[in-house]
């Protein structure tokens, strides 16, 4: 009867796996990081381009979803980001274990904006309107317009309420950008928004003069003013814009043009991150320096350089993206880019330091509840372990895992005298499945503390007992066998 049930399972679960792309498998497969590490932010999908927001104690991130083009070309072809419509959105709450919370669809016939056909390095923004928190979503249609989305909740769903982009060619003050791309949004303390974009240059590359920024209206949907020039030495693409105190930071990626034999003051290595200052939002912005060195040079795989700088409780933070996971994968071309967070310094003077980030990434803000429902996609790191595109866990292979780290124990049920005792984990299961176990280990995957294993049959509920581990925080595995998808659990 076992071996029955077994054959069972394993006729499924070559079943279920035809349901994934090979560009799912191979990076469940390949894509890893070692147990210091917390970058790559995420390894089941390619990222780029990241726009952050903070709200409500949670930090949200809104990528280029670079994994869309790669499941077209299968790796075989560099990046062209032209198949892009949508963005990748996750979140945290400690900086270090991330939900995938989905895709937003942007562009095309089922996305929010018809009328666009890509959807590239998004913006975010919230800012209460008549008394409702509202979240404004901006992207660009490739390089010749900025679009804006409009959504209750950060994560949507998002919806097109001008129904055009709402920044496009033929605008007074346009000419001269040759990339309309690349947009960051601000909400100043007296609420007012005010949007940054633009890029590229042709012969003159020194003083291009194709950025530009503007007030956004009262309604965040709107321009308030005709678009501003700001005359950006270098300048290339990805705008950012920053406050801290009563200054602005215009933040940009200079461009890969040779520097050999020019002359020019300031000199600008290729692909940084350079700023610049104003008491202004709409500038004048005089250039100050810069700041985040190539991602080549940290991580030595070269490529452009998009950056966000952000706050969250009380410290500094920079996203960007690298290219060095697309080469463990070993895929014929290049372009495929992922997220990394790292830790952001801030001189006295209000000068920014020359940053350079690590694999190792930043520390963990707090610790992670387990006594609330967790969404199955939710991890700092996995092996093996696909996540489809529900957010649910499905096994490549036995023993697959996901780890979630610094899991606080110690809130957990008591006992009568007072000390943590034993609780049962939860289970939901998607349906249509013969079964498995998913166990729950402490320390490490293979041999770490067992706390629980589960049985899971046919049914989409299953449960066990859970023992609290020896250590009050402990980094959790969650391994799974079998033909078992996990949509969240619970531990209670």
């Amino acid at each position: 009867m076992a071996e029955e049930k077994a054959a069972k399972i394993e006729q499924a679960r070559e079943e279920a796996l035809k349901r994934f792309t090979p560009m799912q498998k191979l990076m469940a497969e390949k894509a890893a990081k070692l147990p210091a590490e917390n970058n790559p932010v995420v390894l089941h999908k390619f990222n780029a381009d990241p726009a952050v927001l903070v709200y409500d104690d949670t930090v949200y991130i809104y990528c280029t979803n670079d994994m869309q083009q790669a499941e077209f070309t299968l790796g075989k072809a560099d990046n062209g980001y032209d198949k892009i419509n949508t963005l990748n959105v996750f979140s945290s709450k400690d900086l270090v274990n991330w939900t995938d919370c989905g895709i937003i669809k942007v562009g095309g016939s089922s996305g929010a904006a018809k009328w666009a056909h890509n959807s590239w390095a998004p913006a975010i923004a919230t800012k209460k309107i008549n008394g409702k928190d509202k979240f404004f979503l901006y992207f660009a249609d490739s390089a010749n317009g900025i679009g804006v989305l409009q959504a209750d909740s950060p994560v949507g769903p998002f919806v097109d309420p001008i129904g055009k982009a709402l920044v496009s060619r033929g605008m007074t003050n346009i000419d001269g950008v040759y990339w309309l791309f690349d947009p960051a949004v601000l909400v100043d303390d007296d609420g007012t928004g005010y949007i940054y974009f633009g890029g590229g240059h042709q012969a003159e590359f020194i003083h291009p003069k194709s950025a530009r920024c503007a007030k956004l209206g009262d309604d965040m949907i709107s321009l308030a003013c005709d678009p501003i020039q700001i005359d950006a030495p270098f300048l290339f693409e990805d705008s950012g814009i920053n406050k801290f105190g009563d200054t602005y930071y215009y933040s940009y990626c200079t461009n890969w043009q040779s520097r050999d034999g020019v002359q020019a003051d300031p000199m600008l290595p290729i692909a940084v991150i350079a700023y610049m200052t104003s008491k202004n939002p709409l500038g004048p912005f005089e250039f100050a320096g810069y700041t985040l060195e190539n991602p080549g040079t940290m991580y030595g795989a070269w490529g452009n350089n998009h950056h966000w700088i952000f706050t969250f409780r009380g410290k500094n933070y920079i996203a960007y993206h690298a290219q060095y996971v697309e080469k463990t994968l070993g895929l014929e071309k290049g372009g495929y880019r992922s997220l990394i967070i790292s830790d952001f310094k801030i001189n006295d003077d209000g000068s920014w330091s020359i940053q350079k980030g690590t694999k190792e990434g930043v520390a963990q803000s707090g610790s992670f509840n387990p006594f609330t429902t967790v969404p199955a996609a939710t991890m700092c790191s996995s092996r093996n372990m696909i996540v489809s595109a529900r957010q649910t866990l499905y096994a490549l292979k036995d023993g697959a895992y996901v780890c979630i780290k610094g899991v606080d124990f110690a809130k957990g049920p008591s006992t009568g005298s007072g000390t943590v005792g034993t609780a049962k984990v939860v289970l939901n299961v998607a349906e249509g499945h013969k079964g498995g176990t998913v166990e729950f280990r402490a320390g490490n995957f293979a041999n770490g503390e067992l706390l629980a294993k589960v049985e899971v049959g046919e049914e989409t509920t299953a449960s066990a007992e859970f023992t609290m581990p020896a250590e009050k925080v402990a980094d959790l595995y969650i391994v799974l066998s079998g033909d078992v998808e996990l949509v969240s659990w619970k531990i209670e």
